[in-house]
């Protein structure tokens, strides 16, 4: 009998092997609809069924609302935060950004960083903080229950990378070197809120979810974005206290970063995490990582975005798609998702269609 998704996904992260590779998708909207109109569907949950894919994101396959559950919004009408609010970090955060129209297709980019310009502690504390109480988290779980047949992730938490949205990443980075107490006090903020937040997500429906994620870019291409001393000082900290809060309940927790964070992955391990991603392979080896790390780090990603998927063919990512299956996938501890997790416009859509029909094909009984 074949697994479910939620038992495959549960089988490679707690690293046994499953009866296939596991399978995760993030798009830009409009690769969305590119996907939707190539596959002939029309709901989110037809097209993860079309591509085979085994984790639901809880803020939705776009993380801008297609099909997110998240708790509803319930709080003072003057904020930045919408009453229809479905996971959008920018609105939560008061963060300003704009549609720029490339020969692509349209990016979004952000033009304001809402706390750039302070200069002290006072102006820090006037800012609109939201308040997770602001939120209504009592239907969660019968309107999460809706997407059980597939493992559940739930995602939207930062301690590094919202605090350089709001503050910038010139400043918070000239903050944690000279000014530490108006460092500390931005990244309080932010873990001080997503703990609670997401606590209560996973009071009410902890069970039903296999995955808590966090977002927080540690590398550039070529090494960290910041000295091992500053990660032990002020991210550290912070990151342990969220896995310790994902595995009281049971759950997995997973650090995205792009770039190279080869230096600290054995310290990540140390502070509970269970999964990294992606895996970004123009900046580390997948083999190497999960030859070095593999016994004690489920990975995610490691098919390359920035070289195969936009810019090879559909027999390129074929190629690719299949090595790296055959050296990640033996053992579990692997779930198949690009080296960067959003499927972007530059991408076309026949190699993305190329990349997870492989997965499907090729990635049951590896051995």
């Amino acid at each position: 009998m074949n697994l479910t998704s939620k038992e495959c996904v549960q089988k490679t992260i707690n690293h046994q092997e499953p009866d296939r590779v596991p399978v995760y998708i993030n798009a830009d909207q409009p690769v969305v609809q590119h996907l939707k109109r190539a596959l002939n569907v029309t709901t989110t949950r037809e097209l993860l069924r079309a591509l085979h894919v085994d984790i639901f994101d809880m803020r939705g396959i776009d993380i801008r609302g297609d099909s997110s559950v998240m708790p509803k919004y319930i709080g003072p009408k003057d904020t930045s935060i919408p009453g229809d609010w479905s996971g959008n970090i920018t609105e939560l955060w008061g963060i300003k950004e704009i549609v720029v129209q490339t020969e692509s297709g349209p990016t979004i980019t952000q033009v304001e960083y809402p706390l750039a310009e302070a200069s002290s502690l006072e102006e820090l504390e006037r800012y609109c903080w939201p308040d997770p109480d602001w939120f209504d988290y009592s239907d969660l779980r019968e309107r999460l229950q809706e997407w059980t047949e597939f493992a559940i992730l739930c995602s939207g938490c930062s301690v590094f990378q919202h605090p350089t949205f709001v503050r910038g990443m010139d400043k918070l980075m000239l903050d944690m070197a000279t000014n530490p107490a108006m460092a500390d006090f931005v990244f309080d903020k932010f873990t001080d809120f997503y703990y609670e937040f997401y606590r209560r997500i996973f009071q009410q429906a902890g069970d039903l979810i296999d995955i808590f994620a966090l977002a927080d870019d540690l590398g550039m291409q070529n090494t960290l974005l910041i000295s091992p001393r500053m990660f032990e000082k002020f991210v550290a900290p912070r990151l342990q206290k969220m896995a310790e809060l994902a595995h009281q309940y049971g759950i997995k927790l997973l650090l995205h970063s792009d770039g190279n964070i080869y230096k600290i992955i054995p310290r990540l391990i140390e502070l509970g995490v269970d999964i990294l991603d992606p895996i970004q392979p123009e900046a580390m080896d997948p083999l190497q990582i999960k030859a070095e790390f593999g016994d004690r780090l489920c990975l995610r990603g490691g098919i390359s975005a920035q070289q195969i998927l936009t810019r090879g063919t559909i027999d390129d990512v074929v190629i690719e798609t299949k090595r790296i299956l055959d050296h990640l996938a033996p053992g579990g501890g692997y779930i198949l998702a690009p080296g960067h997790p959003v499927l972007t416009v530059d991408m076309p859509t026949e190699n993305i269609i190329a990349l997870y029909a492989t997965a499907f094909t090729c990635g049951r009984h590896v051995k």
